[in-house]
Formats: structure tokens, C-alpha cells, sequence
């Protein structure tokens, strides 16, 4: 491959263009193409296996929650064509968790792409046995090395060779998703076409009850330097995870199709002339985000963690009426997303709430029926963090607790409207937080959550006079506090930032960002603003990039007063959540029980077909548990 002609007729290009003999860049080309160099050795793959599985152990339970219809799909798959399994990033052992998964349902390892950061000696060695390529992180305009990578994934894609990767690139700092990196993804797209080997696409996610990473990327997004890796660094990152982290789980997504239909939209374009399919390499990535979003699982823990930041502190009845009232959400825009499907939901709780009180993330205040739990006052960041894994499930509802509160004076005969007018504005707002549908499906997606809280929505919130307060109040939860005033706090520490900004200043986003920081420290001293997330990193920068798209950033003709009104439009908002805060606050927290007889089973399969998945065989239809050094299939890693 490397002396394929296509590829020496890009290099002799590469060099006509940078002035240089071809020789040069070959021998450039060659270096680049030893550095990727990677194998799969079986024998190395089966002590490999052997030692993750010894680690992940060590800090989580012993079985993997995975959907065998999943796998089973896969082991199809896989046998026709090469698959770039498109993964969620949210620690270093994700890579490690599927491999397991593939390697003990008896499926090919893909290769892995890792940073050049983790190509420090031990590692180094043992990932090239075992398929992983470690690539330069910033390329920027080193065309050399961009045709060596694209010619090397298309080397191994006529090997057959599969690929897993994260799309957003580092691991997420916030809990949620976060904006793809396109360049893994427009390589083996590249490499595909050249090759002419049809790839298959498929979005995986994996969460955790508990993840090792969290107190670290919590520092790092208020300003603390990241520590650099190293041998000394992954020695003491296994040494951690010998701590109870709890369980994982896994999902697979039906593989995405270049040619299939786009459901998600981009932030930055309008959808009435993007592309009508994914030809188009960012519509491609926010499509399998998308659908990655569809597929995540989520924990008890998370939903405990929207429950204590919605209310501060809260009774374990209260936390479990809240818990259910939250799974039944989730289970109406997804079956058997919830981890925890077909337990008692008092078991599940209470095994959730010990995991994160011995983690330090929550503490319980006093004894019997009189005991609350609070969320430590040191891990609002992580425990906001395990929250948003949750979040692509909340934010419909959000939007509609906003838009409700908003028309709450409005004539009865402009109130349906206004509130469509805000959910837009809202959809608008948050396009660089949220990954969304289409807006038909959007709306469709509004209607289910209005049905969801409010059965008679068209009579009671645009038919009568207000009654809209106590229709609020009646809700178990209010999540808009939760899942959206960390992201507004930032946009509003941003939006100030860029009115006390000095215009003859040159304008980084560097520059900004650091400015930012230290602003908002002071506007949280002074009380201007509440969450401590709102001066970490992460959320701002997702403000600046919103202040760009609206042209609000010095030097891209911004002017004073429209940047004043997008302060506005944010403190007015600011003002709506807290209103909606104050209805959580004014509810006593409850002492005893009010779950539900027929809610006192976490809904799912499970729940429902308990006796059929008992009696089912291995043909039949069932979510299991795959357990760590337990062969689903006997087969050979490859």
C-alpha cells in the first residue's frame, strides 16, 4: 500500500506544491507510516483480554449489562463487512470495556485509535500487539501526514479490519455528549471510497454507575492543568480502580448507512438547504451522535443525581418518587434504556445511594424518617456530571417547563403562540448543548412530553385561563433547573464578558476564555450568579461558540446593543428557572413512601415478560448480562 500508485501520485502532488523532491516527502511518508504500524497477534490479544478483565474487575462488577439481540445483530455484521464501531468517550477504559464485549462474544478486536499521549512505553508495546494505531492529535496542515493515515485505514480496511474510536475525540467534561471531531470519521470515509470496501457504522454507548475520571476532569474544567500521561500517571490510574465503582453497561445501535435518511440537523445551518443525506461528513457525525443519544442507558445513580440538584436535599421516599417519575419518562421516549429494568425500585435506590455516599458524592443528614441526603458541597461539579448522562432525556421537558412558565400571563388567545415561539427560541438557544431531530420530529417529540405531563395539554395550558402554576407544581420533578441554568449561567457570564470586553483588545478565544474564568468567579462571589458550573470550562466554551454563531464576538460586526439583548433574553430565562425553582422549594420533603403498587418495579422488558425471558432460549428474545470472563461464544478472537 505504501507503494500503491495513487498514493506516490498524492505524494508527488504534496511535494510539487511544498516546493520539495519527492524522495523527501517519501521518506516523510515512511516515518509517518512506521509510527501507525500495528498488528494483531493473537496470542497477545488473549493475555491482553485476560489482564482488562482482571482490572475492570478490580473496580466494577464482575458482569457487563448488554442487550445478546444487540450482539447477536453484530455477529452478522461483522462476518459481511468491515464495522467502525462509533463510541461515547467518557474514560479511558471505554475502548476496554467493548473489546471485552466483542472479544468474549467471540468477535474480531478492532483496531483502536488512541492519542500519541498514550504512547509511552509499556503501553505502547502491548496496544501495537494488540491493533491499536496512535495518532497525532493536532495535524493542522501537515498534508503528508493526513495521506498516510487515509492510505493505512484503507490498507486495513482490505484486511477486513474493524475500528473503534470516540466521535467527540477526549473524553466528555460534562456528562453529556459534546461536539464530534469530524477527522477520524472523514478518513475511513475517505479510505472507504478509495478502497471501495463498504464500512458499517455503529454507534455504541457505555455508561457507568461510578467513573474513576471525574474528580480529575472536574479539575481540569475550573482551570487546573491536566496531568500529562505516562507510565508513572497509568500505573496509578489501575492503582484507583481498585475502588467500588459499580456496574457498566453497553449499547449497540443498528449501523448507520452513508445513503440512510438524516434525522439530526446541524447547529449552524438551516434545514430547509442541508443535504438530504449524509454525504455530507458533519450532517454523517451529528447523525450518529444522534442516534448514539437514542441508545444510552441510563442509571439509577443519574436520576438520583437530578432528583438532589432539583431539590438540594431529599427524604429516600421523596428520591424514589422522583426516581419513578423520571424512569417513566425515559421509558416512554426509550424501552429498556434504564440499567436497573425489572428490580424493585426500593432495592435499586438503595444500592445507588450507598454506592455515591461511600464515593463522597452524597452525605445523609440524620437517622430514620427524618434522614435527608444531600449532595456534598465539594461534588456539585460531579454530581452534575452524572446527571447530564441523563440529560438527552430531559431536555424536551425542560424546554416545556420554561415555555410554560412564560406564558403563564399571557391572553388565552396568544398563549399557544407565544409557547411554540419559545420552545423554538429555546431549541435555538441550547443547539450547541443538545443534539436534535429534524424540527417535524421535534415537535412530535414536544407533544409526547406535553401528553407525558399534562394528558389534557391542549385544554388546560391553551383553552382556559392560567392555571398554569399549579399544573407545575403538580409535577414530581422540575428538571429545567437541572438540566439548562448551568448552561444559561454560562451564556450569561459569556454575554457579560463580551460587554465588559475591551474592543482594542486583539480578541482570542483563548484570551476570552481565561477573561471569562476569572469573571465569573466574581459574579458568583457577588451572588449575580449561582452555579459553580457556570465558571468551568466546558460550559463556557459552548457559550462562545454560541456568541460566534450569533455574530456577537468583537471583530464579526457585533455591536453593543445586541449583545445587551442577548444578556437580556438570557437573565430572563435565568428569571424563569428560578421561578420554577421556588415551586420545588415550597414542597415539603416527603417522609413516607407514595411509589406507586403497579411502579414498584423499574420499568422494561423485564418487567413486563419476566416468565417469557426466564423460559426464553438463546435464540430468544433477552437482555442479559454478559459476565467478565464468561465466553457468550467459543469461537476464536478472530
Amino acid at each position: 500500500m505504501q507503494h500503491d500508485p495513487s498514493f506516490q501520485q498524492i505524494l508527488s502532488q504534496i511535494a510539487e506544491d511544498k516546493g520539495v523532491s519527492l524522495e523527501k516527502v517519501q521518506e516523510e511518508a515512511a516515518r509517518y507510516w512506521e509510527e501507525l504500524q500495528t498488528q494483531h497477534d493473537p496470542t497477545w490479544e488473549l493475555v491482553a483480554v485476560e489482564i482488562v478483565e482482571y482490572l475492570l474487575g478490580r473496580g466494577y462488577d464482575k458482569t457487563i449489562d448488554v442487550e445478546y439481540s444487540e450482539l447477536r445483530e453484530l455477529t452478522r455484521l461483522m462476518r459481511r463487512h468491515p464495522v467502525a464501531f462509533v463510541m461515547t468517550h467518557k474514560t479511558y477504559i471505554d475502548m476496554l470495556v467493548l473489546g471485552i464485549v466483542l472479544a468474549r462474544h467471540g468477535l474480531p478486536l478492532p483496531h483502536i485509535f488512541a492519542g500519541i499521549n498514550m504512547d509511552f512505553m509499556g503501553l505502547s508495546q502491548i496496544g501495537r500487539k494488540v491493533g491499536a494505531i496512535f495518532i497525532r492529535r493536532n495535524i493542522g496542515d501537515n498534508e503528508v501526514y493526513k495521506a498516510t493515515l487515509r492510505q493505512f485505514i484503507a490498507s486495513k480496511l482490505l484486511e477486513k479490519g474493524s475500528f473503534m474510536w470516540a466521535l467527540e475525540g477526549t473524553r466528555s467534561r460534562t456528562g453529556k455528549l459534546v461536539w464530534p471531531k469530524m477527522g477520524i470519521l472523514k478518513y475511513i470515509r475517505e479510505a472507504e471510497v478509495a478502497s471501495g470496501i463498504e464500512v458499517k457504522y455503529v454507534p455504541v454507548s457505555i455508561v457507568y454507575d461510578l467513573i474513576p475520571d471525574v474528580a480529575e476532569m472536574m479539575e481540569e474544567g475550573r482551570g487546573t492543568v491536566k496531568t500529562p500521561e505516562s507510565l508513572l500517571w497509568f500505573i496509578q490510574y489501575l492503582r484507583d480502580l481498585g475502588q467500588d465503582f459499580g456496574r457498566i453497561a453497553i449499547r449497540f445501535g443498528e449501523a448507520v448507512d452513508v445513503s440512510d435518511p438524516i434525522m439530526a440537523t446541524l447547529p449552524d445551518e438551516e434545514e430547509e438547504t442541508a443535504p438530504a443525506t449524509a454525504s455530507n461528513i458533519s450532517r454523517f457525525a451529528f447523525e450518529i451522535m444522534h442516534r448514539i443519544n437514542r441508545i444510552t442507558p441510563v442509571t439509577t445513580g443519574s436520576l438520583i443525581c437530578v432528583s438532589l440538584l432539583s431539590k438540594f436535599a431529599n427524604s429516600r421516599p421523596g428520591i424514589e418518587s422522583d426516581t419513578v417519575h423520571l424512569m417513566s419518562l425515559i421509558e416512554n421516549h426509550q424501552p429498556d434504556a434504564l440499567v436497573d429494568r425489572g428490580k424493585p425500585i426500593g432495592d435499586s435506590v438503595q444500592h445507588a445511594l450507598k454506592l455515591m455516599t461511600r464515593a463522597g458524592l452524597f452525605l445523609q443528614q440524620g437517622q430514620g424518617l427524618n434522614a435527608r441526603h444531600v449532595i456534598s458541597t465539594e461534588q456539585y461539579l460531579a454530581a452534575n456530571y452524572y446527571a447530564n448522562m441523563a440529560a438527552h432525556h430531559f431536555y424536551h421537558r425542560a424546554f416545556i417547563e420554561l415555555a410554560s412558565t412564560s406564558v403563564m400571563n399571557t391572553p388565552v388567545e396568544k398563549r399557544k403562540l407565544s409557547f411554540w415561539v419559545t420552545i423554538m427560541a429555546l431549541r435555538d438557544l441550547f443547539k450547541f448543548e443538545f443534539f436534535y431531530s429534524a424540527k417535524s420530529v421535534f415537535t412530535d417529540e414536544i407533544e409526547r412530553d406535553l401528553t407525558f405531563m399534562y394528558p389534557d395539554w391542549e385544554r388546560s395550558l391553551f383553552a382556559e385561563e392560567p392555571a398554569i402554576l399549579p399544573l407545575l407544581a403538580s409535577q414530581e420533578v422540575l428538571v429545567a433547573p437541572v438540566v439548562l441554568y448551568n448552561y444559561v449561567e454560562a451564556y450569561r457570564v459569556v454575554a457579560h464578558g463580551l460587554q465588559q470586553w475591551d474592543v482594542n483588545e486583539p480578541f482570542t478565544e483563548e484570551a476570552f476564555l481565561n477573561f471569562c474564568m476569572a469573571l465569573g468567579e466574581e459574579m458568583r462571589w457577588l451572588g449575580r450568579i449561582r452555579r459553580i458550573e457556570a465558571v468551568s470550562k466546558p460550559f463556557l466554551q459552548n457559550g462562545i461558540r454560541l456568541a460566534a454563531n450569533r455574530k456577537l464576538i468583537p471583530g464579526t460586526g457585533a455591536n453593543r446593543k445586541a449583545i445587551a439583548a442577548f444578556a437580556a433574553e438570557l437573565d430572563q430565562i435565568a428569571a424563569h428557572i428560578n421561578t420554577l425553582q421556588e415551586i420545588t422549594l415550597q414542597k415539603p420533603v416527603p417522609r413516607k413512601a407514595k411509589v406507586p403498587v403497579e411502579k414498584a418495579i423499574i420499568p422494561g422488558s423485564r418487567t413486563e415478560a419476566i416468565v417469557a425471558e426466564i423460559m426464553a432460549d438463546a435464540e430468544g428474545p433477552q437482555i442479559g448480562l454478559l459476565r467478565l470472563g464468561s465466553h457468550v461464544d467459543t469461537g476464536l478472537l478472530r
